[in-house]
């Protein structure tokens, strides 16, 4: 089945951590989701849509997405 593009988002956020990682630097993340074929509105969704769930955060300066 085709997850949600916030689904596929987070599961890339989560891989870019690596094995027990806490935080992505969200430049980094932004130029991997959009080459792989993400909106930036589908990004911010998804950011929103797990923050809100508080899974992850984004730093105020939205440098770093830390998962919680």
């Amino acid at each position: 089945r085709c997850p949600r593009p916030s689904e596929a988002i987070f599961g890339i956020l989560r891989d870019l951590g690596g094995p027990g990682g806490r935080s992505v630097p969200l430049p980094h993340a932004l130029e991997v989701l959009g080459a792989r074929g993400f909106t930036p509105g589908q990004v911010s969704a998804a950011l929103a849509e797990y923050e809100g769930l508080n899974i992850l955060q984004v730093n105020p300066s939205r440098t770093r997405v830390t998962f919680v």
